[in-house]
């Protein structure tokens, strides 16, 4: 089968969309399939120019101009190229949504239309009154013309389920335990956050709150990459609040290092407002890592409530010092055992798997 992946972003942009698209894309190819990714030709994260074609760990790529917003970034990929795959499976609801379903409307585009909703765009709240007027009003007339809509979480199947005839759960894949094997090492009640810095993940809000917890023996170390969101404001947060023993701001780190932290620690945490899953989550669970989540985003009650591990809070001092309090005293080596059991279920395979049965 010939499948061409439409996405805004690729590698070397990194990112959870970006990171689904490659771990996807890399199985098909392992099960034989000729697979193509088409994007655009800048990075958003440094704002380079990037080659017209390359080759990303065996996965051929093709990139194009583009125009507009990063948020809405305008690109008019070439239909006849398109016209040369079976499947044409488009990631995230933004232009190429409008775009290819119009040339399918015109009934230029021949392949089969598949669109993955990766949260939709409702990540933020800015624009919230236009970004609900659009999903009600040009979503519908969009996906009308898709001929299956996948679902990477249950709040996105929730908000999607009624827009098209054929709508369907997948959740993300996890690269299992993708940094690499830890080695055993002495655990203490660590709290890392790893992803990126957008609005939506409320980093800044987390430190403040941690900064308070009457929690001595904890530490929060935030990882990610600085041009994914306002580095700035947190690193600014964590020297006003004189929290620098506690908090560690861990930018830019390669995946061992990453890893080595991983090992060290018992918990993940992430006090994100909203998310479309909650990949760099599961990620770390993978690691044995007891989750401490948001109780906002569906899919965080989720990991919690299935894995049998972890703890959820809402967003004030009280709520998250009880937390930790109960986790860190209650902690056991079978509970991280339970984490990344859970974690096993979310393996690329069988999710690339659920992909080709759309498919077909």
């Amino acid at each position: 089968m010939k499948v061409a992946h439409v996405v805004r972003q690729f590698f070397p942009s990194i990112g959870g969309l970006e990171d689904v698209v490659f771990n996807l894309a890399f199985e098909q190819i392992k099960s034989g399939h000729t697979v193509k990714v088409f994007t655009i030709n800048s990075d958003f994260q440094n704002n380079a120019q990037l080659a017209n074609e390359s080759v990303e760990s065996g996965i051929s790529v093709t990139r194009y101009p583009w125009h507009g917003s990063e948020r809405y970034p305008v690109c008019l990929l070439p239909i006849g190229e398109l016209n040369c795959f079976d499947v044409v499976h488009v990631h995230a609801v933004d232009f190429f949504v409008e775009y290819l379903s119009l040339q399918k409307r015109l009934g230029r585009l021949k392949p089969l239309l598949v669109l993955t909703t990766h949260g939709g765009f409702f990540h933020t709240n800015k624009q919230a009154g236009l970004k609900k007027l659009f999903f009600k009003t040009i979503t519908p007339f969009s996906l009308s013309k898709f001929d299956a809509v996948t679902c990477c979480s249950v709040n996105d199947y929730e908000l999607f389920k009624n827009l098209n005839h054929n709508v369907s759960l997948i959740e993300n894949g996890v690269g299992f335990q993708k940094l690499g094997k830890t080695q055993s090492e002495q655990k203490g009640n660590d709290f890392i956050y790893f992803g990126r810095f957008s609005e939506n993940k409320r980093i800044v809000e987390l430190v403040e709150l941690f900064a308070e917890v009457d929690c001595p023996d904890t530490r929060l170390k935030i990882i990610g990459r600085s041009k994914t969101g306002d580095v700035d404001a947190i690193r600014n947060k964590i020297i006003e609040l004189g929290c620098t023993e506690r908090v560690m701001l861990l930018t830019d780190i390669n995946d061992q290092e990453i890893l080595q932290h991983v090992a060290t620690a018992r918990f993940t945490v992430s006090a994100s407002a909203y998310e479309g899953f909650g990949l760099s989550v599961v990620e770390l669970m993978a690691y044995g890592l007891v989750p401490l989540l948001s109780a906002e985003p569906p899919s965080f009650k989720r990991f919690v409530e299935e894995s049998g591990v972890g703890m959820q809070f809402t967003l004030d001092k009280s709520s998250l010092e009880q937390a930790i309090h109960h986790l860190t005293s209650q902690w056991t080596e079978s509970q991280g055992q339970s984490a990344q059991n859970y974690a096993k279920q979310f393996a690329w395979p069988a999710v690339a798997e659920k992909y080709l049965n759309v498919y077909q």
